[in-house]
């Protein structure tokens, strides 16, 4: 199809606008994080500090200690990782492995999904609780990680939609199902590894209910947890702008991993399975 040039700057310029309108929240916090106190709390609001307050930033590090970022990036990557190891063979088997009952699975991942989250989170506490899993690794990212609904139903559509001649053809070379998902499905779904990397990575990093709950010991304290008292503006001697420069540090790592995925995530969300 070929484009009109009318067609093509019109288009270009409402990509500008709308990544314009997206970025202004994220600029706006970045360069209030960068002000002093009377500069953040004056009326009428300014887009940019007079002089950059570096020293904010070393005082959200005082917070955000190396510890917090390690224990928010463990409590992710866990989550990320067992989640990944319970969807992916799920997904697979109800996708390309004829049984009985794959309508009745489906249906019984998909009720979990419309149950908001507040409602499980008494039970769920209770059971962490007596299992003794309390201000433990098991107890903050098991819980978490058992979430799995929404990625067995998008891995399982994706493999729905891969041709079965492929898994036919690997089962005539004599390949048993597992070296069938391992060498010939799993490789042809990095988009949609990469869209689910990238919301799973991001969901975790933004737990603040469950880790405050589960994890009382200070020693276990993920980065949400860590800002809540700045942004609740609990440290009289803390300037609002300390909280915003702990968000843009919070932010950073989601960031990096975004960037990192960015080439798949593109192509996962436009449902493209083969290069």
């Amino acid at each position: 199809m070929i484009m009109s040039p009318t067609y093509r700057v019109l288009r270009l310029s409402l990509t500008i606008v709308c990544g314009l309108i997206m970025a202004l929240p994220i600029f706006y916090m970045v360069s209030r994080s960068f002000m002093t106190a009377q500069e953040v709390q004056a009326f009428p609001a300014t887009l940019f500090p007079a002089e950059l307050q570096w020293s904010n930033y070393a005082k959200a590090l005082e917070f955000i200690t190396p510890q917090v970022l390690w224990n928010s990036v463990f409590f992710s990557l866990g989550v990320l990782v067992l989640q990944l190891v319970l969807c992916l063979p799920a997904a697979f088997a109800l996708a390309k492995i004829p049984f009985r009952w794959t309508g009745l699975v489906l249906a019984v991942l998909v009720v979990p999904m419309f149950v908001p989250g507040n409602f499980t989170l008494i039970p769920t506490f209770v059971i962490t609780y007596q299992l003794g899993w309390l201000n433990s690794w098991a107890g903050l990212i098991v819980p978490v990680a058992a979430q799995i609904a929404f990625g067995v139903l998008l891995f399982r559509q994706f493999f729905a939609g891969l041709p079965n001649g492929l898994t036919e053809a690997a089962r005539l070379d004599g390949a048993g199902w597992f070296r069938v998902f391992w060498s010939v499905m799993l490789p042809l779904a990095k988009p949609a590894l990469a869209t689910y990397c990238s919301i799973t990575f991001l969901g975790a990093w933004n737990q603040y209910i469950w880790p405050l709950v589960t994890a009382t010991d200070p020693g276990m304290t993920v980065i949400n947890v860590a800002l809540a008292p700045l942004a609740a503006g609990q440290y009289s001697t803390a300037s609002p702008a300390v909280g915003l420069a702990g968000a843009a540090i919070a932010m950073l790592p989601v960031l990096l991993v975004f960037l990192a995925l960015q080439k798949w995530y593109v192509k996962g969300v436009a449902g493209s399975g083969l290069e």
